[in-house]
């Protein structure tokens, strides 16, 4: 796959070459990319080049080039560690024409290098980079020439790196990952693979100029209401000397035009232009509102010239973070336009090990995956990376909030001045190239590392001298340099020192975020979700693992490697018990799965069921709770995870159980003694009513009990409406023979539906069952797929064997007499024939 960058970068190029101004002459600066050029890698010192992809990594160029095989198979991984550990060299030669040569202002950019970089023009270094996470600029005008230029950079292992800095530090931390500015999960993760990258891994270019550049559009939102919102322009210019310019401010569609008259000192300059927007169309996240985009334009010009022009996307919005005291602690959650929102979403981690692999295409389809689940937040990781321009774009369009951690996570990290002034200039780099997105809705500094030092013993690795100085050097990090970073870089966002505030092991419902970890790691059962002491303010990690599904398993392995005993599947089990707590937790709700297929299959149905009593449990909790955010919603490569959706865009069980628990208006049964408590919770910000139906039936279809209501459904809030005695429900039936549906409709639509089972699911009096489909072709990409049963089937799910591509529904209950349609869209062409394709039906009766 071409990088997005590969694929926006020329064009981006060709606006900025060919773009025309009606009365102004275009003195515009002068891009030129660089990626397309031949390059060629080698390791360092060796003669044998071979042709190299810019950006890109050198795994990805030694596998296109032959030379290793698919670091995702098998358990190719361990053979490939070699790579990281070596030193690497790209090379190419460029011609520039005259015409840039003849401006005063020639800069070589990197927007990204990985990471340990020398850099040399012509055979003269100009530039040293140590940063993954930062873009590098060095004036060349006096390097290039007339002719061939020769570009080389040379890049030294981050492994030896790390340990050589380890072994200088005084007080020695315990990860080598630290010591380094790159994505923590490069080094391997509880779900990723170790791959060490290098590389040119994000565009190369030449930027030439003359007069004087636009650096940064600022859009401050200085206050924000449906009336009014009063905003100022705070551009910073670059000026090559001193003079005379005009700088123009205008959005088309907010009916701005402003210019202002001003002198340029040589250097960086910093303009303000104040503007409002009357009755401003605002930004809403998703399920609140439209969001509302307007793109505003900045240009400079000097006489009768163009010199730059800018165009900044935004959203008029007023967001906080609330932390109001009340009996308990505080409150935490977010309040968009004067309304509280309850998060609903997942953590995000890098789609890749290697980043070039992913494309415009791939980022469409992740957000896709959280907007069909009804998400309206993703929380961006801090072991990874600060995301490119276009997932922000993204999520400013379709209403996703982010939540962005800086990148740090799960270990303490250093104090030296070198290194604390890096992190300034990451920090303070990303902030000015996000700050803008209306998505945005917080930074926070780290990912565990608080609660690592307080609650996970780390501290007792030390001498209490030595502890202090460790702890010391978290402060000046975390409570003192990113703060004073986003304070005066991004003063309107929120600051949160690290996520979280509490983890389990004791009351988290005070205030801040959680991460409740009981489940799974500390392999408490599920029903640890309910416990009202484990139900925070903001719960911002939980999770659990379930393998991928076997289409996916077979991509990476070959037959004999289909058994979870297997070293292959081993490899892909990146938690240090993995498969065992698994077992544990199948064995708790379910029967045995009689195959490694079955296994598969119970997998993904426990990790659902799991997260779905999490979630249900958070929004009933509504307003106590006011976020929920599962681990994690996609993968990097193909492995068993935590993940809802897995590497090759496959949902699990999870996403589409969680799509249902994320609706705008949810249904939810909870046992309260004697009596079953039914919930409705909405996020709807108006009044409503509707139709409650309570409807008991057996395995076999038969009604045993209903009973029908007319509600009002509460306003961004949940409430219980209904709480019909237990013994009222059974009707003198046993527990394991009966299943309580709650539908809620709104006129004769369904708004949401759910299911309550009084027993296990291993305990169900479950039998054989007959589903009979039949399927008919809707258009070139559609199958309608009609479904019946003679007995419950319990957790169905649909496949084909010939076909991929995704469901309206899967692995849902179906009941005799309840026939189901669903849709299945392919990503292939369909054949007109569908007697073809083959519908695989397997319930839980059928996995033991």
């Amino acid at each position: 796959m071409v990088s997005i960058l590969r694929v926006l970068i020329p064009l981006l190029a060709l606006v900025i070459l060919n773009a025309c101004n009606t009365t102004l002459g275009d003195k515009k600066p002068i891009h030129v990319s660089l990626n397309s050029c031949e390059w060629t890698f080698s390791e360092t010192d060796s003669l044998q080049k071979l042709p190299a992809t810019v950006p890109g990594s050198v795994h990805m160029d030694l596998l296109n080039n032959g030379k290793i095989n698919d670091p995702y198979f098998g358990d190719n991984e361990k053979d490939l560690q070699w790579i990281g550990e070596r030193n690497w060299t790209y090379q190419t030669t460029f011609q520039v024409d005259e015409q840039v040569l003849a401006q005063p202002c020639i800069e070589l950019h990197f927007d990204g290098l990985d990471t340990y970089a020398e850099v040399l023009l012509n055979g003269e270094q100009v530039l040293l980079a140590n940063n993954y996470f930062r873009a590098w600029k060095v004036d060349v005008k006096n390097k290039l020439k007339s002719g061939i230029n020769t570009l080389d950079v040379r890049f030294t292992s981050s492994v030896t790196n790390n340990k050589a800095l380890r072994a200088d530090d005084s007080i020695e931390l315990f990860d080598d990952y630290v010591y380094t500015r790159k994505p923590a999960f490069h080094d391997g993760w509880d779900w990723g693979p170790v791959y060490i990258t290098a590389g040119i891994w994000r565009p190369v270019y030449l930027k030439a100029w003359s007069s004087g550049k636009i650096k940064d559009t600022h859009i401050v939102q200085e206050r924000v209401s449906k009336e009014l919102a009063v905003c100022k322009a705070v551009v910073e210019l670059e000026a090559h000397e001193a003079g005379e310019a005009k700088l123009t401010i205008s959005s088309e569609v907010a009916d701005l035009n402003k210019t202002l008259e001003v002198t340029l000192d040589k250097g960086i300059n910093s303009i303000e232009i104040p503007f409002e927007i009357e009755k401003p169309k605002l930004w809403w996240s998703r399920g609140l509102g439209e969001a509302h985009l307007y793109t505003v334009t900045t240009q400079l010009s000097s006489g009768n010239a163009l010199l730059d022009d800018d165009e900044t996307v935004i959203g008029i919005r007023d967001l906080k973070l609330v932390q109001n005291p009340d009996s308990k602690g505080a409150s935490f959650h977010f309040e968009l336009n004067g309304i509280p929102v309850f998060a609903k979403g997942a953590n995000y981690i890098p789609q890749e090990s290697f980043q070039s692999r992913v494309d415009s295409l791939d980022y469409q389809t992740v957000i896709q995956h959280a907007i069909d689940a009804n998400m309206n937040m993703l929380r961006v990781w801090g072991g990874g990376f600060y995301e490119e321009d276009y997932f922000y774009d993204l999520c400013d369009q379709n209403g996703l909030l982010v939540w962005q951690d800086f990148m740090f996570a799960c270990s303490m990290y250093p104090g030296e001045t070198d290194y604390l002034e890096n992190v300034k200039q990451e920090a303070i780099e990303n902030v000015i190239r996000l700050r803008n997105h209306p998505s945005l809705a917080l930074w926070c500094g780290n990912n565990e590392n608080y609660i690592g030092w307080q609650d996970w013993r780390w501290s007792n690795r030390y001498s209490k001298e030595d502890s202090a100085s460790v702890w010391h050097d978290y402060e000046a990090l975390f409570d003192e340099l990113l703060p004073e970073v986003v304070k005066q870089y991004d003063a309107d966002k929120a600051y949160w020192p690290s996520s979280p505030k509490y983890g389990w092991g004791y009351p988290v419902n005070i205030d801040g975020d959680v991460h409740l970890w009981a489940v799974w790691h500390a392999q408490d059962p599920f029903e640890v979700f309910l416990e009202e002491e484990n139900i925070g303010r903001f719960m911002s990690e939980y999770g659990f693992q379930s393998l991928p599904e076997m289409k996916t398993i077979k991509a990476f392995t070959d037959v004999a490697d289909r058994a979870i005993d297997s070293d292959v599947m081993k490899s892909h089990q990146k938690h240090r018990v993995g498969y065992p707590v698994i077992d544990k937790y199948i064995k708790r709700d379910y029967n045995w799965p009689k195959d490694f297929e079955s296994y598969v299959y119970v997998s993904q149905l426990l990790q659902a069921k799991g997260i779905k009593m999490a979630v249900e449990a958070h929004r009933r909790a509504m307003p106590f709770c006011m976020g929920t955010l599962y681990w994690q919603l996609n993968d990097c490569w193909p492995v068993a995870s935590w993940s809802s959706v897995d590497y090759y865009n496959r949902w699990k069980a999870l996403h589409y159980k969680v799509r249902d628990a994320y609706a705008q208006v949810m249904v939810s049964t909870q046992t309260n003694n004697d009596k079953l408590d039914i919930y409705v919770v909405s996020d709807r910000i108006e009044e409503s009513t509707g139709t409650l139906s309570i409807i008991v039936n057996d395995f076999t279809g038969q009604r045993i009990w209903s009973e029908e209501l007319e509600v009002a459904i509460p306003v961004n809030t949940s409430e219980v409406l209904v709480s019909p005695l237990i013994s009222k429900l059974l009707a003198n039936h046993q527990e394991n023979e009966l299943v309580v549906n709650v539908v809620l409709r709104d006129d004769e639509m369904v708004l949401a539906q759910n299911e309550h089972y009084f027993v296990a699911p291993k305990d169900l009096n479950l039998k054989n069952v007959d589903v009979a489909y039949t399927l008919e072709r809707l258009n070139d990409t559609e199958l309608k797929i009609k479904l019946s049963t003679d007995y419950l089937a319990k957790d169905l799910c649909l496949s084909f064997s010939n076909l991929d591509g995704h469901f309206s529904n899967n692995y849902f209950d179906l009941l005799p007499g309840n026939q189901r349609e669903i849709i299945f869209k392919s990503n292939t062409i369909l054949s007109a024939n569908v007697d073809t394709y083959e519908l695989s039906t397997k319930s839980l009766v059928d996995s033991y």
